[in-house]
């Protein structure tokens, strides 16, 4: 373990690693019981900086070598592409979970629940590609190298100085709302000319097309406090926000779907939100196993 992700790890050393992973599946769960461990005592966490030295730049992250083992056949057959992908750091979280990592550049990162994030460090370009979720970054103010995002075919990229900005991946529609700094958005459908942002701005591209607009920008990142603000939203789109926080899920019978909801709720407790809901629009609430439907 200490020689895979040693600064001075060799070819070699990763060979045989790849080597020993295909020989045998019982050693894929001896590589996770033991990054476990590794991950307790601090081995991979880059917010622990402060404490020890940044990871070697080039190291596979725990996750994205498990990554490979699970596919089975990755190894095997796509290892070519996933050990090209290896030399960059991947941070994660779980549902319901909120994470908050900086980068070896001094770039503060807020990942939002199951998000996950692939950053590559090298001499001429800091480079994020944001796989799935939300994440919101403080870039650091001194360092000369562009900065660049890059989301469903989306790049974002920040103009020199601090800047703060959310963004935000469902599936192909990426939501990307500058709080401030400055920032280019390119990538977009149908051939669209790069769009400049100011502070205060948000860009989404969704199927139907680009749209900007200037929004409440704290209610934009109230998700960074544990938060949903909903400002006169279907009762379906404010269940299907909260859903995204919590194992037990929410479902709303058709009847009610349209209702309008308002208001800040905590994140993460889809009972409380469902209580509160029923009590505001007069609705009952029927619960099944990890299931609570919204009906009259």
């Amino acid at each position: 373990m200490a020689r895979l992700h040693a600064p001075d790890r060799t070819e070699d050393t990763v060979a045989a690693f790849r080597a020993w992973c295909a020989a045998d599946p019982a050693h894929a769960a001896a590589f996770e019981h033991m990054t476990l461990v590794w991950d307790v005592a601090g081995g991979l966490h880059a917010e622990r900086a402060s404490l020890s030295p940044p990871p070697a730049p080039d190291a596979p992250s725990r996750r994205l070598v498990l990554a490979g083992i699970a596919g089975g056949l990755v190894l095997a057959v796509g290892g070519i592409g996933f050990w090209q992908r290896a030399g960059a750091t991947v941070y994660s979280t779980a549902v319901g979970e909120q994470r908050r990592v900086t980068l070896a550049d001094g770039t503060r990162v807020i990942l939002d629940t199951d998000s996950r994030i692939r950053v590559r460090l090298d001499d001429k370009a800091r480079r994020v590609t944001l796989v799935r979720g939300r994440a919101s970054f403080t870039t650091a103010a001194t360092d000369p190298r562009p900065f660049e995002v890059e989301a469903a075919g989306r790049h974002v990229q920040v103009q020199p100085g601090v800047a703060q900005l959310d963004i935000r991946r469902d599936a192909d529609d990426v939501t990307v709302t500058l709080v401030d700094g400055g920032a280019q958005v390119g990538g977009l459908p149908g051939d669209a000319a790069p769009v400049t942002l100011a502070g205060g701005q948000q860009l989404a591209t969704e199927a139907a097309g680009v749209r900007l607009s200037q929004p409440n920008v704290a209610d934009a990142i109230a998700w960074q406090g544990g938060r949903a603000v909903f400002r006169d939203d279907t009762l379906a789109a404010a269940a299907a926000e909260m859903n995204r926080y919590s194992a037990v899920k929410l479902a709303v019978a058709p009847e009610v779907a349209a209702l309008r909801v308002s208001g800040t709720y905590r994140v993460g407790d889809n009972a409380a939100f469902a209580r509160s809901v029923g009590t505001l629009l007069a609705l009952r609430v029927v619960g099944q196993g990890d299931r609570l439907t919204l009906v009259r």
